[in-house]
């Protein structure tokens, strides 16, 4: 019995500690979403959205080639359009590239973070947004060149998610580059 207190007493001040984390974590990404201007919003926003298109198109973009039937002695792979080959490799480093521009945005705008960039922020912003929209744009020709003979719709769907999420990125970070070489 007395054990049992203790375990529950333990478990209360364990449950309280992350309650007060998650609290605290909530205030921290408040004042960063504060700092940030509109453009470094859309930028996360195009991140997002390529998130959701690299995921669309790695696990739902697929293609049973026995029409879902199990075959005895006959190899029914699965296929994935959206990973075949190199594009496979290009939408993850879009993805990688993606999360990086929301890294960049993050060190720029979190407290207590003082870092000296090689180059303005907006510039370094602009090449990984960029970076982005081209490995997205190349996923999708190197596609276009495989031959989509019987590729499912939500592969098309996942390339308009992750070049749309790409373009809104390369786009928002263009207007930031603009908006700080002005100023």
């Amino acid at each position: 019995m007395l054990a049992d207190k203790g375990a529950e007493a333990r478990a209360s001040r364990q449950g309280t500690k992350l309650a007060e984390l998650e609290k605290e974590a909530r205030i921290v990404l408040q004042e960063v979403w504060a700092k940030i201007s509109a453009r470094e919003r859309l930028v996360i926003f195009g991140a997002v959205a390529v998130l959701v298109g690299w995921i669309v198109g790695e696990f739902i973009a697929t293609v049973n080639l026995c029409g879902g039937y199990n075959v005895p002695g006959l190899a029914c792979p699965s296929i994935s359009y959206f990973s075949a080959g190199n594009s496979g490799f290009f939408a993850i480093l879009g993805l990688v590239a993606a999360i990086a521009a929301v890294v960049v945005v993050y060190l720029k705008a979190a407290p207590n973070m003082n870092i000296t960039w090689p180059m303005p922020v907006a510039q370094v912003l602009l090449g990984v947004c960029a970076a982005t929209l081209v490995l997205g744009v190349l996923v999708v020709l190197m596609q276009v060149s495989y031959g989509l003979t019987g590729a499912p719709i939500t592969m098309w769907i996942a390339d308009v998610i992750f070049v749309g999420g790409g373009a809104v990125q390369a786009y928002a970070a263009y207007m930031e580059y603009t908006a700080a070489k002005a100023a």
